[in-house]
C-alpha cells in the first residue's frame, strides 16, 4: 500500500510565514508524490528575473553552469560541481514546456534518483514596468537581457515560483534545503551582492528543514 501524500510546511515551524526575504521557507509534500514549492518575491522587474533564470551567464552566477537550449524537447545539463560534462554532481534532463517570459518546465535527472520535474514561473507583482514582460525570450543560449540589478531602476518587483515534483519519499527535505539555498544565492545575485558559498549555506538550512519536517 502506498503512503498518501501529506503537506509538510517545511521551515514554517521554525521561521514563521511572515518573515521577509530569504527567511521564507518552502512547502512540501511527503509520501507517494513528494514535492517542494517556493514562491518568493524579488525587487526586480519581471524581465530581469526571467533573464536570471534563463540566461546561462546569469544562471552560472547563482546555480551553476547550464548547457543546452531552452526549447521543448531539447536536452540540458546543470553542472553544480566542477564544470565537467557527465559528472555525478550534474543534473540533466529534457525541456518539457517553455512559455517565455512566463515559465518553463524540465525533467530532472540526477544520478541515483528517479526522474522528477522542475517547474519555474515568473509572475509580475503588478503591471509590468517600461521593460515590458513580453520583451524577453527563451534562453539557455544567452539572449541579451537587462543589465545588472539596480535598486533604483526598480519596477514593482516579481514573484518566482519554483516547484520540484515527482520526488521520492524522503527527498523533499533535502531538495527543500537545496532549493532554499539556491534561491538565497539568486537573491544575492539580483541584489548585486557577493553570492554566498553554496555548501556552507546548505549546511545551515538542512538541519532546520529536517527538524521542521519531523514535527
Amino acid at each position: 500500500m502506498t503512503e498518501p501524500s501529506r503537506t509538510v510546511p517545511l521551515g514554517t515551524v521554525l521561521l514563521g510565514t511572515d518573515l521577509p526575504g530569504t527567511d521564507l521557507p518552502g512547502t512540501g509534500t511527503a509520501g507517494a508524490a513528494a514535492s517542494v514549492t517556493f514562491r518568493r518575491r524579488y525587487p526586480v522587474p519581471s524581465a530581469d528575473l526571467w533573464a536570471a533564470v534563463t540566461d546561462p551567464d546569469r544562471l552560472a552566477a547563482w546555480m551553476g553552469p547550464v548547457h543546452g537550449t531552452l526549447a521543448v524537447g531539447a536536452r540540458y545539463e546543470v553542472r553544480m560541481g566542477a564544470d565537467e560534462p557527465g559528472s555525478d554532481q550534474n543534473a540533466t534532463g529534457t525541456v518539457l514546456s517553455c512559455d517565455p517570459p512566463h515559465g518553463y518546465a524540465v525533467g530532472w535527472e540526477f544520478p541515483g534518483e528517479e526522474t522528477s520535474a522542475v517547474e519555474i514561473r515568473v509572475e509580475p507583482a503588478e503591471v509590468a514596468d517600461g521593460l515590458g514582460a513580453e520583451d524577453a525570450g527563451a534562453s539557455f543560449r544567452g539572449a541579451d537581457g537587462p543589465g545588472p540589478h539596480d535598486p533604483g531602476a526598480g519596477g514593482p518587483g516579481a514573484f518566482l515560483v519554483l516547484r520540484h515534483a515527482g520526488l521520492g519519499d524522503g527527498q523533499a527535505v533535502g531538495y527543500g534545503a537545496g532549493w532554499h539555498t539556491s534561491l538565497d544565492r539568486l537573491d544575492d545575485h539580483l541584489a548585486g551582492r557577493e553570492v554566498r558559498e553554496w555548501d556552507a549555506l546548505f549546511a545551515s538550512w538542512l538541519p532546520r528543514y529536517r527538524d521542521a519536517a519531523s514535527r
